[in-house]
């Protein structure tokens, strides 16, 4: 008899497109936020993974409220969840960071130091918002 594996629990991720809008700094020489919402609530999402498998799944609204209260300070914005040229580096922290009613909102000014290919990604709406995570219950 086949054993069935248990799904993966841990670092998994889901995206949203387009997620973002890159916006003017305050001041002469301040870099660009990103703003947007990475995650949208109450909406029926196929997912058709290697190793989830597929189904239909929706986020609701709560799903963010403990992490956002308990991990604020850990949570970063990467390129890639750092699984690109740039590693894990850093390229944002939220400075605002709580759920609407349409999903979880973010409004993250971006460091400076970011490779102007990346840059360039951004201003033309190359990248969308995502965010990893791990199931709880």
């Amino acid at each position: 008899m086949k054993e069935l594996k248990a799904p993966p629990r841990d670092n998994l991720i889901r995206a949203v497109r387009p997620g973002l809008e890159l916006r003017a700094g305050e001041g002469d020489d301040a870099m660009p936020t990103l703003v947007g919402h990475f995650a949208v609530f109450n909406q029926w999402t196929e997912i058709d993974s290697f190793w989830e498998g597929t189904f239909m799944e929706q986020l609701a609204p709560g799903a963010f409220a403990k992490t956002f209260k308990e991990n604020r300070s850990s949570i970063k914005i990467t390129l890639n969840h750092g699984m690109d040229v740039l590693g894990d580096q850093i390229l944002a922290m939220p400075k605002v960071l709580r759920e609407d009613d349409e999903g979880a909102y973010y409004e993250a000014p971006l460091f400076k130091g970011i490779p102007e290919l990346v840059m360039e990604g951004l201003r033309h709406d190359a990248y969308g918002a995502s965010f990893r995570f791990n199931v709880m219950k």
